[in-house]
Protein backbone atom coordinates (compact mmCIF):
# COMPACT_ATOMS: atom_id res chain seq x y z
CA UNK A 1 0.00 0.00 0.00
CA UNK A 2 1.77 3.12 -1.22
CA UNK A 3 0.98 6.38 0.58
CA UNK A 4 1.27 9.44 -1.66
CA UNK A 5 3.37 7.30 -4.02
CA UNK A 6 5.73 6.49 -1.17
CA UNK A 7 6.61 2.94 -0.13
CA UNK A 8 4.85 2.09 3.13
CA UNK A 9 6.99 0.54 5.86
CA UNK A 10 5.91 -1.14 9.11
CA UNK A 11 8.51 -1.66 11.83
CA UNK A 12 8.23 -4.47 14.39
CA UNK A 13 11.02 -4.04 16.94
CA UNK A 14 10.97 -4.24 20.72
CA UNK A 15 13.63 -1.57 21.35
CA UNK A 16 12.20 1.93 21.03
CA UNK A 17 15.63 3.47 20.55
CA UNK A 18 16.25 1.23 17.53
CA UNK A 19 12.89 2.24 16.07
CA UNK A 20 13.97 5.87 16.37
CA UNK A 21 17.19 4.98 14.60
CA UNK A 22 15.25 3.42 11.75
CA UNK A 23 13.08 6.51 11.49
CA UNK A 24 16.16 8.71 11.22
CA UNK A 25 17.44 6.50 8.40
CA UNK A 26 14.20 6.15 6.44
CA UNK A 27 12.39 9.47 6.94
CA UNK A 28 14.80 11.56 4.82
CA UNK A 29 13.96 9.37 1.83
CA UNK A 30 11.20 10.80 -0.35
CA UNK A 31 10.36 7.23 -1.40
CA UNK A 32 9.84 5.60 1.99
CA UNK A 33 7.37 6.24 4.78
CA UNK A 34 7.07 4.45 8.12
CA UNK A 35 3.31 4.15 8.58
CA UNK A 36 3.34 2.24 11.88
CA UNK A 37 5.71 0.73 14.42
CA UNK A 38 5.14 -1.92 17.07
CA UNK A 39 7.14 -3.44 19.91
CA UNK A 40 5.49 -6.88 19.73
CA UNK A 41 4.27 -9.20 17.01
CA UNK A 42 0.70 -9.71 18.17
CA UNK A 43 -0.19 -6.01 18.08
CA UNK A 44 1.49 -5.63 14.71
CA UNK A 45 -0.55 -8.49 13.29
CA UNK A 46 -3.77 -6.94 14.55
CA UNK A 47 -2.85 -3.82 12.58
CA UNK A 48 -1.89 -5.83 9.50
CA UNK A 49 -5.20 -7.67 9.53
CA UNK A 50 -6.79 -4.34 8.57
CA UNK A 51 -3.97 -2.61 6.69
CA UNK A 52 -1.36 -3.56 4.12
CA UNK A 53 2.26 -2.52 3.88
CA UNK A 54 4.88 -2.75 1.16
CA UNK A 55 7.73 -3.58 3.54
CA UNK A 56 7.89 -4.94 7.09
CA UNK A 57 11.15 -4.55 9.00
CA UNK A 58 10.95 -7.39 11.52
CA UNK A 59 13.07 -8.15 14.55
CA UNK A 60 13.44 -11.85 15.39
CA UNK A 61 13.60 -11.74 19.20
CA UNK A 62 10.32 -10.26 20.34
CA UNK A 63 8.24 -10.50 23.51
CA UNK A 64 5.58 -13.15 23.07
CA UNK A 65 5.23 -14.30 19.47
CA UNK A 66 8.68 -14.62 17.88
CA UNK A 67 9.87 -13.34 14.52
CA UNK A 68 9.54 -16.54 12.45
CA UNK A 69 5.88 -17.03 13.46
CA UNK A 70 5.12 -13.34 12.88
CA UNK A 71 6.76 -13.52 9.45
CA UNK A 72 4.79 -16.61 8.47
CA UNK A 73 1.52 -14.98 9.53
CA UNK A 74 2.29 -11.77 7.64
CA UNK A 75 2.89 -13.79 4.49
CA UNK A 76 -0.45 -15.56 4.91
CA UNK A 77 -2.26 -12.26 5.44
CA UNK A 78 -0.48 -10.38 2.65
CA UNK A 79 1.62 -12.50 0.26
CA UNK A 80 2.67 -9.31 -1.55
CA UNK A 81 4.22 -7.73 1.56
CA UNK A 82 8.01 -8.04 1.73
CA UNK A 83 9.57 -8.93 5.08
CA UNK A 84 13.13 -7.90 5.93
CA UNK A 85 14.47 -9.64 9.04
CA UNK A 86 16.53 -7.21 11.12
CA UNK A 87 18.50 -8.95 13.85
CA UNK A 88 21.74 -9.58 15.70
CA UNK A 89 21.48 -13.35 15.22
CA UNK A 90 24.06 -15.04 13.00
CA UNK A 91 23.23 -18.65 13.90
CA UNK A 92 22.65 -20.86 10.87
CA UNK A 93 19.49 -22.43 12.32
CA UNK A 94 17.90 -19.03 13.01
CA UNK A 95 18.67 -17.68 9.53
CA UNK A 96 17.24 -20.80 7.90
CA UNK A 97 14.15 -20.65 10.10
CA UNK A 98 13.41 -17.06 9.09
CA UNK A 99 13.91 -17.80 5.40
CA UNK A 100 11.75 -20.93 5.71
CA UNK A 101 8.98 -18.82 7.23
CA UNK A 102 8.98 -16.40 4.31
CA UNK A 103 11.53 -13.66 5.05
CA UNK A 104 12.55 -11.94 1.82
CA UNK A 105 15.82 -10.60 3.21
CA UNK A 106 18.03 -11.02 6.26
CA UNK A 107 20.03 -8.09 7.59
CA UNK A 108 22.17 -7.66 10.69
CA UNK A 109 21.43 -4.64 12.87
CA UNK A 110 25.03 -3.45 12.71
CA UNK A 111 24.80 -3.04 8.92
CA UNK A 112 25.41 0.52 7.67
CA UNK A 113 22.31 2.55 6.84
CA UNK A 114 23.22 2.53 3.15
CA UNK A 115 22.98 -1.27 3.16
CA UNK A 116 19.54 -1.18 4.79
CA UNK A 117 18.24 1.20 2.13
CA UNK A 118 19.85 -0.86 -0.62
CA UNK A 119 18.28 -4.08 0.69
CA UNK A 120 14.79 -2.53 0.83
CA UNK A 121 14.94 -1.47 -2.81
CA UNK A 122 16.58 -4.73 -3.92
CA UNK A 123 13.72 -6.67 -2.33
CA UNK A 124 11.12 -4.48 -4.03
CA UNK A 125 12.85 -5.07 -7.40
CA UNK A 126 13.21 -8.82 -6.72
CA UNK A 127 16.98 -8.40 -6.91
CA UNK A 128 17.97 -9.27 -3.34
CA UNK A 129 20.72 -11.82 -2.77
CA UNK A 130 21.81 -13.01 0.66
CA UNK A 131 25.14 -11.31 1.53
CA UNK A 132 28.20 -13.46 0.93
CA UNK A 133 29.14 -13.69 4.62
CA UNK A 134 25.67 -15.09 5.42
CA UNK A 135 25.83 -17.47 2.46
CA UNK A 136 29.11 -18.80 3.80
CA UNK A 137 27.46 -19.31 7.19
CA UNK A 138 24.56 -21.22 5.64
CA UNK A 139 26.62 -23.44 3.37
CA UNK A 140 29.47 -24.09 5.77
CA UNK A 141 29.42 -27.80 6.63
CA UNK A 142 28.11 -28.57 10.08
CA UNK A 143 30.96 -30.37 11.93
CA UNK A 144 28.40 -32.56 13.68
CA UNK A 145 27.15 -33.82 10.31
CA UNK A 146 30.57 -34.78 8.89
CA UNK A 147 30.93 -38.55 9.03
CA UNK A 148 34.52 -39.56 9.81
CA UNK A 149 36.17 -42.42 7.96
CA UNK A 150 36.68 -45.47 10.16
CA UNK A 151 38.94 -48.43 9.51
CA UNK A 152 37.40 -51.89 9.28
CA UNK A 153 38.78 -52.74 12.74
CA UNK A 154 37.44 -49.50 14.25
CA UNK A 155 34.01 -50.36 12.88
CA UNK A 156 34.19 -53.78 14.50
CA UNK A 157 35.20 -52.29 17.84
CA UNK A 158 32.49 -49.63 17.59
CA UNK A 159 29.79 -52.23 16.95
CA UNK A 160 30.94 -54.28 19.93
CA UNK A 161 31.19 -51.22 22.22
CA UNK A 162 27.62 -50.27 21.23
CA UNK A 163 26.56 -53.78 22.20
CA UNK A 164 27.96 -53.31 25.68
CA UNK A 165 31.07 -55.48 25.27
CA UNK A 166 33.95 -54.81 27.66
CA UNK A 167 37.53 -54.29 26.57
CA UNK A 168 38.38 -57.84 27.68
CA UNK A 169 35.53 -59.35 25.69
CA UNK A 170 36.38 -57.33 22.56
CA UNK A 171 40.05 -58.35 22.84
CA UNK A 172 39.14 -62.02 23.15
CA UNK A 173 36.65 -62.01 20.25
CA UNK A 174 38.96 -60.13 17.88
CA UNK A 175 42.13 -61.92 19.02
CA UNK A 176 43.90 -58.68 19.82
CA UNK A 177 45.39 -57.28 23.02
CA UNK A 178 43.45 -55.14 25.48
CA UNK A 179 45.91 -52.32 24.78
CA UNK A 180 45.05 -52.51 21.07
CA UNK A 181 41.33 -52.35 21.91
CA UNK A 182 41.93 -49.27 24.07
CA UNK A 183 43.90 -47.69 21.21
CA UNK A 184 40.97 -48.26 18.84
CA UNK A 185 38.58 -46.78 21.44
CA UNK A 186 40.81 -43.73 21.76
CA UNK A 187 40.94 -43.25 17.98
CA UNK A 188 37.15 -43.59 17.74
CA UNK A 189 36.60 -40.95 20.41
CA UNK A 190 39.03 -38.62 18.66
CA UNK A 191 37.36 -39.06 15.29
CA UNK A 192 33.86 -38.56 16.68
CA UNK A 193 35.01 -35.78 19.05
CA UNK A 194 33.58 -37.32 22.24
CA UNK A 195 34.99 -38.11 25.68
CA UNK A 196 33.31 -41.32 26.82
CA UNK A 197 31.68 -44.53 25.59
CA UNK A 198 28.10 -43.31 26.11
CA UNK A 199 28.72 -40.19 24.02
CA UNK A 200 30.55 -42.32 21.44
CA UNK A 201 27.53 -44.59 20.97
CA UNK A 202 25.13 -41.64 20.81
CA UNK A 203 27.23 -39.75 18.24
CA UNK A 204 27.82 -42.87 16.14
CA UNK A 205 24.08 -43.47 16.06
CA UNK A 206 23.38 -39.88 14.98
CA UNK A 207 25.92 -40.21 12.15
CA UNK A 208 24.51 -43.54 10.96
CA UNK A 209 27.61 -45.52 11.89
CA UNK A 210 25.68 -48.15 13.84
Amino acid sequence: MQINNRISVVVIEDHAIFIEGLRSVLQPSDQLQIVADFTDGETALQYLEKHTADIVLLDISLPGMQGPAVCSTIKKLHPGTYVVALTNHTEKSIILNMLKNGADAYLLKNAPKEELLAVIFQVLRHEYRLPEHLQQLLFKPDPAAIVPKLTAREKEVLQMVSGGATTAVIAAKLFISRQTVETHRHHLMQKLQVNNAAALIKKAGELGLL
